[in-house]
Parts: structure tokens; sequence; C-alpha cells
């Protein structure tokens, strides 16, 4: 449950305090701690979509006096369910730029893994040079199947489903999962979007797929389908 933190409110507005170019890992340490539980204020409408077009709810740093309480562990089940991310502005004017911007990526780590930079087990694989970080051009085995329910929940499948209906007109969004230990990072989330859906177009194949990355956690990977695969074996997003 929410806790409505005023001290952590206090923190965060001394945290913002900070010029932004000055915030470092130890900043965002200290700002990762205190942004779940802090009291904050939410506007009406609640959410709106931001310069990248995706939808973001809006809170800020209340003002002195009385207020309805919002936090962003209180409104993270109803982000995740319908598909938008947080900003968080540093008063009610919202005169400046978001102080803080979660994306839907964001919210989904919080849930699974209590961290909003991912999967920390991934990340300390990586620090470890345990994978092989080039791509391997020799021939070998990659794992398939469908994405698990704790790695990619049915409300983040849905999310992503109704961005590629809606905007890349998709008629059949579906996906697989790649296990391959000689990437990294080693499963990969492969989406049923081919170099043909863009009339072999590169740039833009790469612009759909950055695109859906807003939807996972920043340690995990999303590809598009090969030249000669089909998607048979792919599970339905939605």
């Amino acid at each position: 449950m929410p806790k409505f933190n005023l001290t952590q409110t206090q923190g965060l507005t001394e945290l913002f305090a900070e010029p932004r170019e000055s915030r470092d890992q130890a900043w965002r340490k200290e700002f990762y701690a205190a942004v779940p539980d802090a009291t904050l204020m939410a506007f009406e409408p609640q959410v709106s979509p931001g310069p990248d077009q995706f939808p973001y709810f809006h809170l800020a740093i209340p003002d002195p006096g009385p207020l309805t309480p919002f936090c962003v562990s209180h409104v993270i089940d109803d982000a995740l369910n319908s598909g938008f991310g947080i900003v968080i502005f540093g008063d009610s004017s919202r005169s400046n730029d978001p102080e803080w911007v979660f994306n839907y990526g964001n919210l989904l780590s919080y849930s699974l893994f209590g961290d909003f930079e991912g999967d920390p087990a991934e990340r300390e694989r990586l620090r470890g040079h345990e994978a092989e970080r080039r791509p391997s051009y020799t021939q070998h085995q990659v794992l398939t199947g469908a994405p698990s329910e704790t790695y990619l929940p049915t409300r983040a499948r849905k999310a992503l489903a109704g961005y590629m209906r809606y905007w890349f007109e998709h008629p059949d969004p579906k996906a697989i999962l790649l296990e391959d230990p000689r990437q990294s990072p080693s499963r990969s989330l492969m989406v049923n979007l081919t170099l043909e859906d863009y009339d072999g177009d590169e740039t833009k194949l790469h612009a759909a797929i950055h695109y859906l990355s807003w939807y996972l956690p920043v340690t995990y990977s999303i590809v598009p389908m090969p030249e000669g695969w089909t998607d048979s074996g792919f599970m339905p997003l939605d």
C-alpha cells in the first residue's frame, strides 16, 4: 500500500534543487529511494501525451496546504494496466520540464524487480562480462519459448499489442522469447515485425523496435523477426 510520505516529498524537493547536470549515480540512488512513496499531487486531466506521443500520468511536488495525495506506488498499477508512464514535475505550475520521466518499462521493472533500472541480476552479469557482447557469426543453438508471466506479464503484453495495432496497424501482434547465452543480454523478446513490413527500410524497422522498447525494462532486449522466419510458433500478445 502507498505510504504517502511527506518526508520523502521534502527529500525530492531537495534533490530537484540540484542542477540536472550534476545528478550522478549517487543522486539517482537517493531519488529512487525517495520517489515511490513521496506524497505528490496530480492534475486534471491526469494523463497527457508527452513529446514522444506516449501517454504519461502527471505528478508534481504539491503546493502547501490541503491536497488529495498521490504517489508513484499509488498509481503504478493503473499505469501498467493502462499502458502509460509517469512524469514528475518540480511544482504545480509545470512551467519547467519534468524533473523525472518514467517510461512504461521503468515502471514494469519496478513491479518485477523492485528496481527502476531493470533486473539487478542481469546488470551484475553484464558488469561481470560473463556474456559475449559481440554478435556471434558461428552456428549455434538458440532456445525459443513463450515469454513467461514473470518475464512479460499479461498487462505488458497487452500494452505492446495495443501499440503495435494502433501505431503500426499490425493485424496480429505476436512474440517469442529467445535464449542465447552468447548474447548480452542472454534473453531477447522477438516480435513479428520484419524488414519486409517496412519495404526493406532498415531505419524505419529499427525505429519501430525502438518505440516498442519504451514498454520494456532497460535490461531487456527486443528484436524483429529475421528474414526466412515465420511466426507460427509465436505467442499472441493479446
